[in-house]
């Protein structure tokens, strides 16, 4: 029977009428149209009705569906309620419930007629003697009396029956009052007693603007400040938006919501102009909180308060959005000035500076950049090292594989500049120079001489004739060399150590540049294969660079280079070159330490210590050319 009701509704409404009051719509087609998606923000139409068909599709956002799923998602109701407007709309009489469905129809619209009756009292006693001292706080919030009647806003007396004694005579049930979340029965045999006394009320409504609970505030310094009516069967903390009602039309018609902490904040914004303002309930935002705003706006703005308890909330609601980011759908995020809030700032500056305010918000994946950064200790290598990992964690809370790797790619980013910044000077100087040669090649450079003599006194024969012992470099970057272009001879490996390798430390600029190429491209593409790879270095202007790398012959010796190794192989000997290539990097930065201590001050001892990185340096650098011949590292 459900089946032949929608169907008739399909067949006596046109989608695109339905679409064509809530976008613009342009027919391409007999029965083709084309429309601004409703449903993110585009300038160039994407949106395709078909109503031949009774669907649409967005090619830009994917959202997809039918007249029923259209009505539910930018009306924000659910399918029974969008059936029921749908059916009035065509004339569709609707089958009768059945008896069980009926009774709870009917349980739940005398919970509804409760709550309107306490919402109409509420009212009417602000407007008593007893009201004027919550008129004079909503006078001192600024409230005007066009606000305070569109909210609905009231008074609960202080007596600790009125509002019982007063619904009772009208009939309804102290039983039912305590359903309806509006006395509470103590657990110690006491009378029962109204939930809210003293206080300002605030009629919380559903997206149909039926009140189904509310919220009450003290006028003074009384605790808690703030209170919520308990769960019932109308009324879910997380599932309810404060104001959503009035603030759905606004929000799509201006591409945008916010998301406030309390009830004056979204109060404060609509009077100012700024309708499309909504507030959880004292709870952190939820998944389906999340999912409702973004069928309102695709980057809602929440604008939580700068105090502590303002910034773990946004951090909380960061959370729980990592794992539903979708393509064209995040969150952004606003810290106000002076640890202001939205109310305070628009009665200090006025409207003007919270909509200039509004505009300065930042993405999510800013705020969780800055998030981690400033809960980060960078002193030393090991808290560097958590650090990264930590990144690597959060983004793999990050459910859509697409999403992610933009995310992958944007912040390894900003771990390379993080970390050149903190890199001592003297590296940061070899990089500007062109780390290990000039131009797009990958020579030897030469170190500049200071005081320290070319060869320490006592030095190993070995250390005598080798590069360092001449004052260059010892060809420790032929690791990262390695590294890179095995991972173009076996590109599978690369999504099994992109983070490795976004991580690893790399003094030239000609192969940062490989290397970032490497770590931008899509690693599911199909049939990945080392063209591919080489293909994607040439689209990009890379293929001189990568032959100066791949003409080595030492380089493409070496067994992990090599095209015939299993991908496992591969990686187990990827890896051991890393784990050297860290160990050359580490003495590296001692040894310019050692070498800068000593131009500052010459002693024995000092030349000794230079000297035994330098040892250190050729015995792994002899390894490296040992594995050069024969396939691989020895243990």
């Amino acid at each position: 029977m459900a089946d032949d009701v929608t169907a008739e509704i399909k067949s006596r409404l046109l989608l695109s009428t339905v679409v064509g009051r809530r976008t613009k719509i342009t027919r391409k087609g007999r029965a083709d149209f084309m429309a601004l998606c409703p449903f993110h923000g585009e300038k160039t139409p994407s949106f395709h009705v078909m109503d031949d068909k009774g669907t649409y599709y967005c090619f830009g956002c994917g959202e997809k569906g039918d007249i029923f799923s259209f009505v539910q998602k930018t009306e924000n109701l659910g399918f029974r309620e969008a059936l029921e407007r749908l059916a009035a709309e065509a004339g569709v009489a609707l089958p009768a419930p059945n008896p069980e469905a009926k009774q709870q129809a009917e349980k739940r619209q005398t919970l509804q007629d409760a709550l309107e009756a306490a919402c109409t009292w509420y009212e009417a006693q602000l407007q008593t003697g007893a009201g004027g001292a919550a008129r004079d706080y909503f006078a001192r919030r600024g409230l005007s009396r066009e606000t305070i009647a569109r909210f609905r806003l009231g008074y609960a007396p202080a007596g600790h029956t009125a509002l019982m004694d007063a619904l009772v005579a009208r009939g309804f049930p102290p039983a039912l009052l305590i359903e309806a979340g509006l006395i509470r029965k103590p657990d110690d045999g006491r009378s029962p007693y109204d939930y809210f006394r003293d206080r300002v009320t605030f009629p919380i409504r559903d997206a149909r603007g039926r009140v189904i609970a509310f919220g009450a505030r003290t006028m003074g310094d009384g605790e808690p400040k703030y209170l919520n009516s308990p769960e019932t069967p109308l009324f879910h903390k997380g599932d309810t938006l404060f104001n959503l009602n009035l603030a759905r039309e606004a929000a799509l018609k201006a591409g945008r919501v916010v998301v406030c902490e309390g009830y004056m904040d979204v109060i404060a914004l609509d009077q100012a102009g700024i309708a499309e303002a909504v507030a959880p309930l004292g709870t952190a935002l939820t998944e389906g909180q999340i999912e409702g705003l973004w069928r309102l706006a695709p980057e809602p703005v929440l604008c939580f308060d700068g105090d502590k308890a303002g910034q773990r909330a946004a951090s909380r609601a960061l959370d729980r959005a990592l794992p539903l980011l979708k393509p064209g759908h995040s969150l952004r995020f606003l810290t106000l000035p002076d640890n202001l809030d939205p109310d305070e700032l628009i009665r200090r500056d006025g409207a003007p500076a919270m909509r200039a305010a509004l505009d300065k918000a930042i993405p999510l994946v800013d705020f969780l950049w800055l998030r981690e950064r400033a809960a980060a200790d960078l002193a030393t290598p090991e808290r560097r090292a958590a650090f990264e990992s930590r990144i690597g964690q959060v983004l793999r809370e990050i459910g859509d594989t697409r999403v992610q790797a933009y995310y992958k790619d944007e912040l390894r980013g900003r771990l390379r500049s993080l970390m050149d910044e903190m890199r001592p000077r003297r590296q940061q100087q070899q990089r500007e120079r062109g780390g290990f040669g000039g131009g797009a090649g990958f020579g030897a450079g030469r170190r500049p001489q200071g005081r320290f003599p070319q060869v320490p006194l006592g030095a190993s024969p070995a250390l005598r004739a080798s590069a360092l012992g001449q004052g260059q470099d010892s060809g420790a970057d032929a690791t990262a060399r390695l590294l890179v272009l095995s991972l173009v001879r076996h590109p599978r490996l690369l999504p099994r150590v992109d983070d490795e390798l976004a991580r690893m430390e790399i003094d030239s600029p000609a192969l940062d540049r490989l290397r970032s190429a490497l770590l931008s491209m899509s690693f599911d593409m199909p049939d990945l294969d080392s063209d591919k790879v080489k293909g994607h270095l040439a689209d990009v202007g890379l293929a001189e660079t990568f032959a100066h790398l791949e003409d080595d012959r030492f380089l493409g010796l070496h067994g992990i280079a090599r095209n015939e190794m299993t991908i496992d192989l591969v990686e187990e000997g990827w890896r051991h070159v890393l784990a050297v290539h860290r160990r050359q990097t580490g003495l590296r930065a001692e040894l310019s330490e050692a070498q800068a201590s000593y131009e500052a001050s010459p002693t024995e001892a000092g030349i000794r210590r230079i000297q035994a990185i330098k040892e250190e340096l050729i015995r792994i650098e002899s390894q490296v050319q040992a594995a050069g011949v024969d396939g691989g590292f020895s243990a």
